[in-house]
């Protein structure tokens, strides 16, 4: 029997929209309340707590707006289609459905995850041609490296542009865009645990990581996507072959003072933007480390790691070395900055 939910957005207008998990829309729709078919993915150890998909008013798509700061809006008409385009670089168009409709977010509580307890929120942004079900959850593992790491969080993973090669962020482009979409996943979690777990979840740290194209989330999520009174909360950042551009947004973080970590795990197609931070670094007078293991025990200031790989792209993120190593960097990394 479907069942009907309602998501209300906290300190807004409230919205009504199928709040757990769908892939499947059933019955017709009264007012602003649909009908709603769950999809829960998993919800049995030892592979999860929890797995679900949501759809959610904030996640990075639909999108109406403009470029990151320009004034050029993100969609263009085409009136031989009579449908709306984005354009990536000079000429090549994209069609608005179904790239850029998906306001899907995965959402995964790995199987020792205790929500009484102090817990981390891992935000993840995927590359191009990607499709949560099939790219995420099957063929990159991500459900599994976020098990493997054994730290207590949550995993976030929206939907970007849908099966298609484009790194536009959606919302993402706004302030408080991420900040905006953690509400979203805070009240899913409450519907679904309680709610004494959004207390926890609106205070949890955050780490953000990106593989390949899904760097320009993780920059735009860096820039303006928490609150700035909320901004010791981010606590790391990873970099998975993912340094393809603004520079300027993950720079002006790393002179942020604070303890956080960022990993930049780097191939042959990332490389050259990475000497480019480096540079930047080296005439700064600011040191990074070719290492993940931590020997300052005491630091005070961004521990800043860059790891060179000759592993293909598109085996980077399963691979590395080291192999899975979203997980192995993380926990490396995350203890320390999120206890």
């Amino acid at each position: 029997m479907a069942l009907l939910f309602r998501l209300t957005a906290s300190r807004r207008t409230p919205l009504y929209i199928g709040a757990l998990m769908v892939l499947l829309l059933t019955g017709t729709a009264s007012g602003k309340e649909r009908e709603i078919i769950p999809d829960v993915i998993c919800r049995e150890k030892p592979t999860c707590r929890l797995t679900l998909l949501a759809k959610l008013p904030h996640a990075p798509f639909p999108y109406e707006g403009m470029v990151g700061d320009t004034d050029q809006p993100f969609f263009e008409y085409d009136l031989d289609t009579d449908q709306r385009f984005h354009i990536v670089g000079t000429s090549r168009k994209i069609p608005e459905f179904p790239h850029f409709r998906d306001n899907r977010v995965l959402i995964h509580l790995p199987p020792s995850f205790q929500p009484d307890k102090t817990f981390a929120i891992l935000v993840f942004f995927h590359g191009h041609y990607t499709e949560i079900r099939r790219t995420l959850v099957k063929e990159m593992a991500l459900l599994q490296q976020a098990n493997a790491i054994g730290l207590n969080l949550v995993l976030i993973a929206p939907q970007m542009a849908l099966n298609t090669a484009d790194s536009s962020p959606g919302k993402l482009y706004c302030r408080l865009g991420l900040a905006r979409m953690l509400e979203d996943v805070s009240q899913v979690l409450q519907m679904k645990l309680g709610p004494r777990i959004a207390t926890r979840f609106d205070q949890a740290p955050v780490i953000l990581a990106a593989y390949s194209g899904g760097y320009r989330a993780l920059a735009y999520s860096l820039d303006r996507g928490l609150d700035p009174q909320q901004s010791e909360r981010l606590r790391g950042v990873v970099l998975l072959d993912a340094l393809y551009g603004d520079l300027d947004k993950f720079d002006a973080w790393l002179q942020q003072p604070g303890n956080q970590f960022f990993v930049n795990l780097h191939g042959p197609s990332s490389t050259p933007r990475t000497e480019e931070l480096k540079k930047t670094l080296r005439e700064r007078g600011q040191d990074w480390s070719n290492s993940l293991f931590l020997k300052d025990k005491t630091r005070t200031q961004k521990r800043i790691i860059f790891l060179s790989v000759k592993t293909h792209h598109k085996q980077v993120f399963l691979d590395g070395p080291p192999a899975w190593p979203l997980s192995e960097i993380l926990k490396k990394t995350a203890m320390d900055a999120v206890n």
